[in-house]
């Protein structure tokens, strides 16, 4: 690229005037004309956006002297978290939300006994256990023998006179005047016998033959011309996501057999091909046509945030419910509902925890359909691979008739995943967007050709990429990384994926430098709004980097951001504020940001080269439909580098394999023993039958190990921790002999311990460790503070990971109060041991786990006491995003170590002291805002912009108009905001609804005595 201008300077800022022109050097001869053709479509492309660079481009710019000149231009005073504003909006104009038609239509020691295992030999006859195995040692051995002998709605929904909450005209009453009413009509009614399913209750420790489900099918029907459900969802899915006519692969899936029938069905597109609303269309079918509840799995919790706040919207309008089970949100088990259905959104564990608390409740019957998005996580190693395969394999063994659809764009064995799943296969590479894939190596940009049929041809050389850079800008930008980006910005998108978060925050500044200053003037209002914003949600910080780049329409996006900051970053990339980010690759896993060009900055994550389907995930980003004509990708690497690229390029992606065949044995532990706890199964035949469903034991042929050795070495193990026993033990012959026979029909049974480990989902490798906290608690709990229960609900994984430091740990320990210290004290850290580590003296009479644990619960405490997420991390010198991690983790091992004493009558203390603690933990912030924080996306600092507009309760924002929103938030989308106001109807709906249950249950007692 060359380019001529001229310039001139005025008050410090760059003007630029010239002219443009490209030359596109390719190979002589038989070349020319291909590389012609190239230049040409990268010229039509970037035509419109190439920015003109003259000399004081080249030159660079001062981002610091931008910085201090841009924020401090019409600056006003924020409203930061310590201040209340007078001011408060005393009554919306909006429509009332709710009339009193609404309610009438929708109102433990180890013993001696331990045990030596080694060797398995599964042969014909009898099976024992080798003694000589080294993986298990102990005293005793385990022989395994092997012995031969709802009521429907009561709206229609395509009633076109149905009740519409946004269109009632009634007197003005205030929530509770009309709640109190609506009751009281209600308990005036004659009393309805209301027929439900049959429900079995799952007795434990009894083997279960689920041959065929008893339950019987709840009746089909159509309610409406668009896929069996009313014109309204057309309407919806036009109105939120701007869609008026569906893909026809789309159209195809939908009238597939396999989902007429309900089969099971797994569909793989690219990213980006319009998945999720045919899951979405099935979910809403499943719901409003079959009357059944549905979980849709979710891998993050700030996926599941989004989308719950998605789709409040079509739940408000449809007559359904939306729960979220994320982080310390979620009941175990749901409250049954008589007339609404509910839409479950959960994350992997959350959601193997709902089919657990329904399987024991006898309540599987309640559950239609189950969809599971980014299905591949399900060979993710670290055990939440593990839990997604133990979830499906609990529904694959009831034969329930729940409807599994799996979807992903990245599966390399998606053959292997269907016969797990007994599901057919759709897939299509359809792209709404063309994408232009490219590889940058030192100067050259080559286009890749994936039909190509010998190594030559598969990159295509397109052009030299000149940006006329100076000998100093080339030893700042070697790879010409801003030059690339000025091609597309501001008038287009672009994201940048680094291998680190370092990268990240590096690069941002760096391009920065490289960008003319007309982007300075582009959206300068909206910049301004993002970055009071940024602010709030920063309680009167925001960090340094961030303050730099936004004036240039730049950000950066990893977790070491809060989710608040995310969210006001992602929410401003979609309205075109910014107009490129800098991101790891968890962006792209995770979000839906669409670009017309994405960057790879390297081919590596951290120091790992990367695989196809992470490469996969990141380039189908490129290309925004409705925007952009095509999108283009951009690989960066260096002349070393290239052939791995080229292997990358023709590589086939990862293949999902079962985590339970994992050397540890964990996850096949934590699987016996919730099934045997679950009454799925109760002896060595039926746990071998259970395996048998299982991804584990489809890829046993080609992986290795049979799932009958798996289940053996599993029950092994858990007898040895005394996790599970035998019904009968058999007598043995020598009266001394520690040995026990396990044959193949003998009966197990769960210990105490392992039952509350089922019920608070807690690894059974942790679930001894808290037994012996809490008793041990006991004996001297502390209550001058909340400190000691703190440190219970402290998640032992985390306080591994966070390291401590010593400087900063003998401060904060010095600073504690006299009630603090008591806690300190009881669990056996004082000074001394604080002043050891100082000098690094080894420490005596205290564990080290203990005092990593103690440090963390230091964490705790301050957010506890509402310092901010800032504040915090600038205390003990981590990251903010690891912070609120924290804080989401504990308030969920709250909710665990709850449901974990509730099964013990010992702890019945702890059952009442943490019954309110998940829901503290979760928010840690002043009682006013709490109401508000129950919003999906809504956290502390856009809770206080709300509270400081006067929508101080979930009725106020509910009875707002999108408008006033708007207009009283900071940076807040006019789509963000109809969502919010949704979300709100949606949380009063379901009091409501639940206060008219419980009207009823009360009344249906009366009439029954």
């Amino acid at each position: 690229m060359t380019i001529l201008a001229c310039k001139y300077q005025t008050e410090n800022r760059y003007v630029f005037s010239g002219n443009l022109s490209m030359q596109c050097p390719g190979k002589e001869d038989e070349g020319k004309r291909q590389v012609r053709k190239y230049s040409q479509d990268w010229s039509t492309s970037c035509r419109s956006t190439i920015l003109s660079q003259d000399e004081s481009f080249l030159h660079g710019v001062n981002v610091e002297d931008v910085e201090k000149e841009y924020w401090t231009k019409k600056s006003k005073k924020l409203k930061l978290d310590g201040e209340i504003s007078t001011s408060f909006v005393s009554r919306c104009s909006s429509p009332e939300l709710f009339a009193e038609e609404d309610f009438e239509d929708i109102l433990n020691n180890p013993a001696n006994f331990t045990v030596e295992l080694s060797n398995i030999n599964h042969e014909e006859g009898e099976k024992s256990v080798n003694p000589t195995d080294t993986n298990f040692q102990s005293d005793g051995k385990v022989d395994l023998r092997e012995e031969y002998t709802s009521d429907v709605n009561d709206r229609n929904l395509s009633d076109p006179g149905s009740t519409n909450l946004s269109n009632v005209d009634q007197p003005q009453l205030t929530l509770q005047e009309k709640i109190k009413l609506a009751l009281l009509n209600n308990a005036r009614k004659v009393s309805k016998t209301v027929k439900t399913d049959s429900e079995v209750k799952i007795p434990q420790n009894v083997m279960v033959n689920m041959v065929a489900s008893t339950r019987e099918e709840t009746n089909y029907f159509e309610v409406g011309p668009f896929y069996g459900l009313p014109s309204k969802v057309e309407e919806l899915i036009r109105k939120s996501k701007g869609i008026s006519k569906l893909y026809s692969w789309q159209e195809k899936c939908l009238n597939l057999a396999v989902v007429r029938d309900r089969r099971n069905l797994v569909y793989s597109l690219p990213t980006s091909g319009g998945k999720t609303l045919v899951s979405e269309i099935l979910m809403f079918r499943e719901l409003l046509c079959r009357k059944k509840n549905v979980i849709f799995v979710l891998p993050y919790v700030s996926i599941v945030q989004e989308k719950v706040r998605s789709l409040a919207p079509f739940g408000v309008d449809l007559g359904f419910l939306v729960e979220e089970y994320a982080a310390g949100k979620g009941t175990y088990p749901p409250r049954k509902r008589r007339r609404k259905q509910v839409l479950f959104i959960a994350t992997i564990e959350k959601a193997h925890g709902l089919l657990n608390s329904l399987i024991e409740e006898g309540r599987l019957s309640e559950l239609g359909l189950v969809v599971v998005d980014e299905l591949h996580l399900i060979g993710e190693a670290g055990g939440r691979g593990a839990i997604l395969e133990s979830f499906l394999i609990k529904i694959l063994f009831l034969k329930e008739n729940i409807h599994i659809v799996g979807m992903s764009a990245t599966i390399g064995n998606l053959d292997e995943i269907a016969a797990f799943l007994k599901a057919e296969i759709f897939c299509n590479d359809f792209r709404p967007i063309e994408l232009k894939e490219y590889v940058k190596c030192d100067d050259a940009l080559w286009a890749v050709n994936r039909y190509s049929k010998c190594t030559e041809e598969e990159l295509k050389l397109v052009r030299k990429v000149q940006c006329n850079y100076t000998p100093q800008m080339l030893a700042l930008d070697p790879d010409q990384l801003g030059g690339l980006v000025a091609e597309v910005v501001p008038n287009h998108s672009c994201l940048v994926f680094c291998p680190t978060k370092k990268n990240c925050e590096n690069v941002a500044v760096l391009i920065c430098r490289f960008l003319p200053s007309g982007t300075l003037d582009h959206k300068v209002e909206e910049k301004r709004s993002l970055y009071k914003a940024l602010v709030t949600e920063g309680n009167g910080s925001i960090c340094p980097i961030l303050k730099k780049v936004l004036p240039f329409g730049m950000a950066y996006h990893h977790s070491g951001l809060t989710g608040d900051e995310r969210r006001l970053i992602e929410e401003a990339y979609r309205q075109g504020t910014l107009c490129c980010i800098c991101c790891t690759s968890t962006l792209a896993a995770g979000v839906n940001l669409p670009a017309k060009r994405v960057i790879l900055r390297s081919p590596y994550i951290g120091n790992q080269l990367i695989n196809l389907s992470r490469y996969k995930q990141m380039v189908g980003r490129a290309g925004r439909a409705g925007f952009d004509s095509q999108g283009e990708s951009i690989l960066i690497c260096q002349s070393s580098e290239k052939d791995k690229v080229k292997n990358l390029l023709k590589s086939n992606m990862d293949e999902a394999n079962s985590g339970l065949r994992e050397v540890d044995g964990k996850a096949a532990e934590n699987l016996v023993l919730s099934s045997i706890g679950l009454g799925l199964a109760g002896t060595r035949s039926s746990l071998q039958n259970l395996f048998s469903h299982s991804l584990l034991n489809v890829q046993a042929k080609r992986l290795g190990p049979e799932a009958n050795t798996v289940v053996d070495k599993a029950i092994a193990r858990l007898l040895k921790i005394k996790m599970l026993s035998p019904v009968h033990k058999n007598s043995p012959s020598d009266p001394k002999s520690k040995t026990i026979i396990i044959g193949k029909d003998t009966q197990l049974t769960v210990s105490k311990l392992g039952k509350a480990a089922i019920k608070g989902c807690i690894d059974i490798t942790l679930a001894d460790q808290l037994y012996k906290d809490l008793r041990q608690a006991q004996c001297g709990l502390v209550l001058l503070s909340v400190l000691h229960l703190l440190y219970l609900v402290t998640p032992y994984d985390i306080a591994s990971s966070i390291k401590m430091i010593p400087n900063i740990y003998y401060n904060v320990y010095m600073q504690l109060t006299p009630e603090d210290l008591q806690t300190a004290y009881v669990l056996g850290v004082n000074e001394a041991c604080v002043m050891g580590m100082m000098t690094g003296k080894s420490l005596k009479g205290i564990s080290k786990g203990v005092l990593n644990r103690f440090y963390v619960t230091l964490i705790l405490r301050d957010l506890w006491n509402q310092l901010s997420i800032w504040e915090v991390s600038q205390k003990f010198e981590i990251n903010r995003g690891i912070v609120q991690s924290l804080m989401n983790k504990a308030a969920s091992f709250s909710s665990n170590v709850l449901h974990f004493c509730q099964e013990f009558d010992e702890f019945w203390a702890f059952n009442d002291m943490l019954l309110n603690f998940s829901k503290r933990l979760s928010h840690c912030c002043h009682a006013e805002l709490l109401p508000l924080m129950d919003l999906p996306a809504v956290k502390r600092g856009r809770a206080r912009q709300l509270y400081n507009a006067g929508f101080k309760t979930l009725g106020d924002v509910a009875n707002s108009t999108p408008q006033q929103l708007v207009n009283s938030i900071d940076h807040m989308p006019r789509k963000v905001a109809q969502q919010i106001i949704a979300a709100a109807k949606l949380i009063l709906l379901e009091k409501v609804e639940s206060l008219r249950e419980e009207a009823e249950d009360v009344l249906d007692g009366l009439n029954s005595t």
